[in-house]
């Protein structure tokens, strides 16, 4: 082999052993074909996500709901709107699982979004800072990620799709509402996912029914999986 291939091997080596993270089992959406479009199975743990658009706050307390142990919800002290307790709750996201802080500004919430990620107590940690997350800003979040083994998710409700910075986060999820006939449904795209295709969406809607979260098929109301959410 070349000198300067062997180089280039030798180097996607280390970077390769950089990236891997300790064995946390991933953390299942409780929606079959979104947990199959997922490596293992699941959104990686001991790493950050963004969810963008109009329902990503939605979709966070989704996640908050299949996960066992406490979230810590970072939001913005000065928000006229706060979290919505019959909507958490109708998401399984128990509120004596969690843990709001109220943060001054950018950097606060960043601070306290950092220290979550760090605490093992902490399952999950969720946050929306104003303005967008950079490189720098991702980068501490998802060593912090790494060394408490939780899930993090970033907020963005910006409409613009595919308009963060470059940055070190896991995957990349767009959030937003579609037309339903009876309560909500959402239009879920995972844009970027490390070691997964990207570009895939779905039909989410919430089964008054049952009290369920399904995924409908995007041509129609047909179910194509149910599972509790």
């Amino acid at each position: 082999m070349h000198p300067r291939k062997t180089r280039i091997e030798t180097l996607r080596a280390a970077l390769a052993a950089l990236e891997r993270r300790p064995g946390w089992p991933p953390a299942p959406l409780g929606l079959g074909p979104l947990d199959a479009a997922l490596p293992g199975g699941g959104l990686a743990r001991g790493a950050v996500h963004a969810v963008q658009g109009r329902a990503a706050g939605g979709f966070a307390a989704l996640i908050a709901g299949r996960i066992d142990g406490a979230v810590l919800w970072c939001v913005d002290a000065g928000a006229r709107a706060g979290l919505y307790g019959p909507g958490l709750a109708a998401l399984k996201l128990d509120p004596a699982r969690l843990i709001v802080a109220r943060c001054a500004n950018r950097t606060d919430m960043l601070w306290a979004m950092e220290e979550g990620l760090r605490c093992p107590a902490l399952a999950m940690v969720i946050g929306e800072p104003p303005g967008l997350v950079d490189l720098t800003a991702s980068r501490r979040l998802q060593l912090a990620a790494e060394a408490g083994g939780g899930l993090g998710i970033v907020l963005g409700r910006n409409r613009n799709g595919g308009s963060m910075p470059p940055n070190a986060l896991e995957s990349r999820w767009r959030i937003d509402f579609a037309p339903a006939r009876a309560g909500w449904r959402w239009r879920v795209t995972l844009e970027k996912c490390r070691n997964a295709a990207a570009g895939t969406q779905w039909m989410v809607e919430w089964d008054e029914t049952t009290g369920h979260c399904v995924v409908v098929a995007a041509s129609g109301d047909r179910p194509v999986a149910a599972q509790v959410a």
